[in-house]
């Protein structure tokens, strides 16, 4: 098995996680705003609600993927904290043992 690349698990990372809770973020807000006329700030809220769902589902994603193909669990903090895609080691052990259960 060869090994991955930096550049491969940020790439994964951006496209798995970073993304799409943009994209989700953005498009809550907007439909919120433009279908239901709330509040600016609401929608805001509603939005990023609704992207960090997304993202604790995503980042567990690619966390196993990463453990899966052997990245060392620092490698990958000193990465996702490089990249915004994480922030703790226990969002890495959770993923993790949630794995094992």
């Amino acid at each position: 098995m060869k090994k991955i690349t930096t550049t491969e698990i940020i790439t994964k990372g951006y496209l798995w996680v970073n993304i799409p809770v943009i994209a989700i973020i953005l498009i809550v807000w907007l439909s919120l705003l433009t279908l239901f006329n709330l509040n600016n700030l609401i929608c805001i809220f509603i939005g990023t609600l609704a992207g960090w769902y997304y993202w604790e589902f995503s980042i567990k994603k690619w966390v196993k993927w990463a453990i899966k193909n052997e990245v060392d669990k620092e490698r990958l903090l000193k990465i996702g904290r490089s990249t915004l895609l994480l922030s703790k080691q226990s969002t890495i052990d959770n993923a993790i043992s949630n794995d094992k259960k």
